[in-house]
């Protein structure tokens, strides 16, 4: 079977659209038309339902799209690693980061990583320091190889490499009549202004999750996505907030306790998609970040 008639058929089921899925595969869409057609000739099977308003997938066009997806995967990942035999490791590593957020010395891991492997391309896309929804979608799609997260607990579709952890801390302002302690319960901060992240973010699911299994309730007055936002609104006295214990090492004007009825720890973690395999740069990247001593 000729790949290329894959990488047209995956196209234009994504897109639903000959045109759009010519622009994206930078050919004319007489070409595409043309090689779909020769596809479904070889496979006995109509893959679209064609009218000129829109364009869908039979069912066996739908039956195709996951193996397709896979099989190209799969070529992809043998012509990297080809490729890495013939000249050394090339290709490109999509890698999802965490805006605001350098745990456990992700720096570092891409310095020592670009250092071996100088030919490789390294994409970074970010998103909110804990917003684990929007990175593991895109681990599932396809579009991040690997992606770190600060996770509290196992995640579907998910294989997890811990690297770390990390704390959740209280922050308020110096002022505040609870800057002066060390620890504080949660039953204490009922009737505090809460500032805190999106709910889809897992700091938040942590502090929501304990605070369920308490049967208390509190009162969220801001939900921002941004971490030095965040501080700057503690630090003008206009709540207190959970956030990860790492922003203790450098925040001033801040003070911040220990919650005695949150977990102590959270993990960092190295993610990558469940259901499909590591190219050899991924698996590279990985083995960077996990060797020891690294």
């Amino acid at each position: 079977m000729d790949f290329r008639r894959l990488e047209h058929f995956v196209a234009v089921a994504e897109e639903l659209n000959f045109t759009r899925a010519a622009a994206r595969l930078h050919i004319v869409q007489s070409g595409v038309s043309s090689s779909i057609k020769a596809l479904e000739r070889d496979l006995g099977l109509a893959l679209f339902v064609r009218t000129t308003q829109h364009v869908e997938l039979t069912p066996a066009g739908h039956a195709l799209l996951h193996q397709a997806r896979r099989i190209l995967d799969d070529v992809a990942a043998a012509r990297q690693e080809l490729a890495r035999i013939r000249s050394g490791l090339t290709g490109t590593l999509n890698l999802g980061i965490l805006y605001g957020y350098a745990p456990t010395g992700i720096a570092t891991h891409l310095a020592r990583f670009r250092a071996g492997h100088p030919q490789v391309a390294i994409h970074l896309q970010g998103t909110g320091a804990h917003d684990l929804a929007d990175h593991a979608q895109r681990l599932h799609d396809g579009d991040l190889d690997l992606a770190f997260l600060l996770v509290t607990s196992a995640l579907p579709g998910l294989v997890l490499h811990p690297i770390g952890t990390e704390t959740i801390l209280l922050a308020c302002h110096p002022g505040h009549p609870l800057a002066g302690r060390d620890t504080v319960g949660l039953a204490e901060l009922n009737a505090e202004n809460t500032i805190d992240f999106p709910l889809t973010w897992g700091v938040r699911s942590a502090v929501d999750a304990a605070y369920a299994a308490a049967g208390l309730k509190r009162r969220v007055t801001f939900e921002m996505n941004d971490l030095s936002t965040i501080l700057d609104l503690v630090r003008h006295g206009l709540g207190v907030a959970f956030v990860p214990g790492f922003l203790a090492r450098d925040a001033s004007g801040v003070r911040f306790l220990r919650v005695r009825d949150l977990p102590a720890e959270f993990e960092v973690a190295l993610a990558a998609s469940a259901s499909r395999p590591l190219g050899p740069v991924s698996h590279a990247f990985l083995e960077t970040v996990l060797r020891p001593g690294s």
